[in-house]
Parts: C-alpha cells; sequence; structure tokens
C-alpha cells in the first residue's frame, strides 16, 4: 500500500508541477512573445479541477479536512472511537452518494472547450473519480482500525 500511495502523492504533485508549467508558459508566450496560447487557460483550470477531486484521499488522510472537534476531544475514548466510526461511514455513504449523481452530471454535459475542442466531460470526470478513491480511502481506513491498525489521522 506504501508503493500506491507514493504513486499517487507522486501525481498529485505532478499535477501542481504542470499546472505552474503552463501557466508560466502562457506568461512567457502573452508578454514576450505577444503570442497568447489560447488552450493555456482552460488546461491549466482542467489540471486544477483535477487536482482538487484527486486530492480528497490525501487530505483525509492527514487530517487536513475541516472538522469541528471541540466536542469530541472531551468525549471518553470510548464513545469518540464509536463517533468516529459513525462519522467514516457517514463519509463514505456521502461520498458514494456524490459518485452517483457526479457520474449523472458528466453523462449528461453536451458542452465542449472552445479553445481545447474536447468535451466538458474530462472536467466533470473528476468528481465521480475523486469521490471514487476518497470513499475507497475511507473504506481502507474503517478496513484497518477495525483490525486493530488505524491509518492516518487517527494512527496517532
Amino acid at each position: 500500500m506504501h508503493i500506491l500511495a507514493t504513486a499517487y502523492r507522486a501525481l498529485l504533485i505532478a499535477l501542481v508541477a504542470l499546472i505552474v508549467a503552463i501557466v508560466a508558459i502562457a506568461v512567457v508566450f502573452r508578454y514576450v512573445l505577444n503570442t497568447p496560447l489560447i488552450f493555456s487557460f482552460d488546461l491549466a483550470t482542467i489540471l486544477f479541477v483535477w487536482l482538487v477531486f484527486l486530492g480528497l484521499a490525501p487530505a483525509a488522510h492527514e487530517g487536513s479536512h475541516m472538522a469541528v472537534d471541540l466536542f469530541t476531544a472531551l468525549l471518553p475514548e470510548g464513545i469518540a472511537k464509536v463517533l468516529a466510526l459513525v462519522v467514516r461511514l457517514l463519509m463514505i455513504a456521502i461520498a458514494l452518494f456524490l459518485i452517483r449523481h457526479s457520474w449523472d452530471l458528466a453523462m449528461r454535459t453536451r458542452m465542449e472547450i472552445a479553445s481545447m475542442r474536447i468535451s466538458m466531460i474530462w472536467v466533470y470526470m473528476a468528481m465521480p473519480v475523486g469521490f471514487a478513491v476518497f470513499a475507497a480511502y475511507e473504506a481502507w481506513a474503517l478496513a484497518m482500525s477495525a483490525v486493530g491498525r488505524p491509518i492516518g489521522r487517527h494512527a496517532q
């Protein structure tokens, strides 16, 4: 699993580097060569959308999602563990719900990105893919917790 996590993190880093490179090249073309790249903004935006949705699982692993833990810190350990289980199950259920509805949205799109002449489905597919990876991570984390080997933010 460590190799998969490392490869996934490398993919996200590559997306960030690619976005930075596209924007930098676009600036050079626009202001130095006086020849703007028509597709650069759209491509950087598409890559950023993918970065956001693919980043859901690593953010969950690191505990980076917004959460209110004021009251959970005051709960007895047993109740806090049950609450953490309920929250994880809710996250999986919400992710599955969002996979279904974002898939439907992606399949209904008929728009095209004019500057690149590609379907908007490439943008919308980031949602079901990202939510699927997130749901898989949460299910894995739940299974690891069940066998006494919690991962991510619950491993401490």
